[in-house]
């Protein structure tokens, strides 16, 4: 049901009150339009700069001496009780700075109208306040139905695109309605698309596929902007990950779910996958690695700017996002470290309010009711510290557990990390088993740490890199394992039975270790110390 249909259904259920939760000024004076168009209604616009003007048959009307609030609410109380009327629809633009408790007789008026609609008094008539944000006095809100417009789809985008073509004189030759480029606009709203689309006929003198990067690029500045998303461009492939051969397998059997092919099959679109495991050992990778592979844009959801200081502003940040991701379908939405984001839920009642459970509740409930192809991969290091709701199965299609690297992992990890700087010629099959041998209980950033420092440790002898430069490294860093041994053991023992190994190898004992260093006790339960 698009959103029409469901202002249409409002309007004939006698809905007195409706609110639109947009941007979209255009849009929603078309929605209304065209809802009024079909049920036989006239339209009426008001808003404070052109007062009350009516609309119908394509044509604009003034309305003199209702250009203050109190006098439209007037107006609508006085015509809507005229047998001679016409039906009709109140459409009131940015409303809502009105409706505060300063000016309580205009609350009053709107609340007098619902309950005359509601008791029959009055009918064929309704008011739709259109508003930016959600924000409704608390002696409204039973009364109003609240709708959310979504951003412009693969129509709408089209539609504006073709006036670019017309206002800029765009050649036919020059002018192709491409599928990717209108794709790559999405996600934009209809000022920010028209303004893109517009910024490249002038720039370019065309609009086609040439043009994709340009809208990407202005796509990452609205995404930027809002603050919740990060737009990323990874470079990483499934190959740059060593081991984890489960995880790789899995994902690549759904490279082609998100297809038409996939959907006339029968599949349903993948929901996302939790990986669990220490820092260092891949999870980032492995997100950035999928987009890449899937050819799908990776957007990066920050839990820690969704929260805001206004009541009530965290969950309509939360909801942005998720439309945002929603808007660029099929996508990756990534959620980096996600149990530090839900950090309040253990007093969420008593010291935030319960904003942490509102915020989690809500994606949460996205996430088990999405029906666009939002592939959702969320990473973690503290098992302890996630909510029970994430770990049910239906939320996500797979949990994944990532242990420390065992020796042939270690020893791919370290061929990917020469490659990438043209030294794994240098290093013979001996050479790698050795260092792979001499590095148990490396993670792979501390892998690729160690390559990094026998870089620097063999620039400044001045000799090329060589296996004693890497052991010489590896030999004086001291790996999270060995101040992380009890977590990883109880985390070992957690995950059987209730998340998938991402590697198919046995996972190595870990050593105990003589002369341990002197340690704090959080540091057994702190990776970052």
């Amino acid at each position: 049901m698009d959103f029409i249909d469901k202002l249409k259904i409002n309007i004939q259920s006698l809905a007195a009150l409706s609110q639109i939760i947009s941007h979209e000024t255009l849009r929603i004076r078309a929605a209304c339009s065209h809802t009024a168009e079909e049920l036989g209604y006239t339209l009426f616009i008001w808003n404070s700069p052109q007062g009350l003007r009516k609309y119908k048959s394509g044509t604009w009307e003034e309305h003199d001496d209702y250009e203050q609030p109190h006098e439209v609410l007037d107006w609508l109380l006085e015509y809507s009780k005229d047998d001679d009327r016409d039906d009709f629809i109140l459409l009131l633009e940015d409303f809502h700075y009105y409706l505060t408790p300063v000016d309580h007789a205009l609350i009053s008026r709107l609340r007098v109208f619902a309950i005359a609609v509601a008791t029959r008094e009055i009918s064929g008539c309704s008011v739709v306040l259109s508003q930016p944000l959600t924000l409704l006095p608390p002696e409204l809100e039973k009364d109003v139905q609240v709708l959310e417009m979504p951003l412009p789809n693969i129509d709408d985008l089209c539609k504006i695109m073709q006036q670019a073509k017309q206002r800029y004189n765009i050649d036919d030759r020059d002018y192709q309605e491409s599928s990717s480029l209108l794709e790559a606009a999405l996600g934009l709203s209809t000022s920010e698309a028209q303004l893109a689309f517009s910024k490249a006929a002038c720039e370019y003198k065309r609009l086609t596929e040439s043009e994709i990067p340009f809208m990407v690029k202005e796509k990452e500045q609205v995404i930027r902007k809002s603050g919740h998303l990060e737009y990323f461009h990874p470079k990483a492939t499934l190959d740059d990950i060593g081991g984890l051969d489960n995880l790789k397998s899995w994902l690549n059997r759904r490279r082609q779910a998100f297809t038409s092919d996939a959907r006339a099959f029968g599949l349903e679109t993948p929901r996302g996958v939790l990986l669990l495991g220490l820092p260092g050992t891949g999870k980032s990778l492995a997100a950035k690695a999928v987009a890449n592979a899937w050819q799908l844009p990776l957007l990066r959801l920050d839990m820690g700017k969704i929260y805001g200081g206004i009541v009530g502003q965290s969950e309509a940040n939360m909801r942005s996002a998720l439309q945002m991701a929603e808007a660029l379908s099929p996508s990756i939405l990534w959620v980096d470290e996600i149990e530090k984001g839900l950090s309040g839920m253990q007093s969420s009642g008593s010291t935030d309010g319960g904003t942490t459970a509102r915020v989690l509740g809500s994606f949460l409930t996205w996430m088990q009711e999405k029906e666009k192809p939002v592939f959702v991969v969320a990473t973690a290091n503290h098992i302890a510290q996630l909510p029970p709701e994430l770990l049910r199965k239906g939320r996500v299609d797979e949990i994944f557990f990532v242990d420390l690297p065992v020796q042939q992992d270690r020893k791919e990890i370290l061929s990917i990390h020469l490659k990438r700087r043209d030294r794994l010629d240098d290093f013979s099959e001996e050479d790698l088993d050795e260092l792979a041998t001499n590095s148990k209980g490396f993670t792979g950033a501390e892998l690729e740490e160690a390559v990094k420092e026998a870089m620097f440790l063999a620039f400044d002898e001045g000799h090329q890199l060589n296996k004693d430069d890497i052991l010489t490294a590896i030999l004086a860093t001291a790996p999270l394992s060995q101040t992380m041994e009890e977590m990883i053991s109880r985390t070992r023992q957690w995950a059987k039975g209730r998340a998938v190994a991402a590697s198919s190898s046995e996972p190595e004992a870990l050593e105990k270790t003589a002369n341990k260093k002197p340690r704090l006790k959080q540091e057994g339960e702190n990776p970052f110390i």
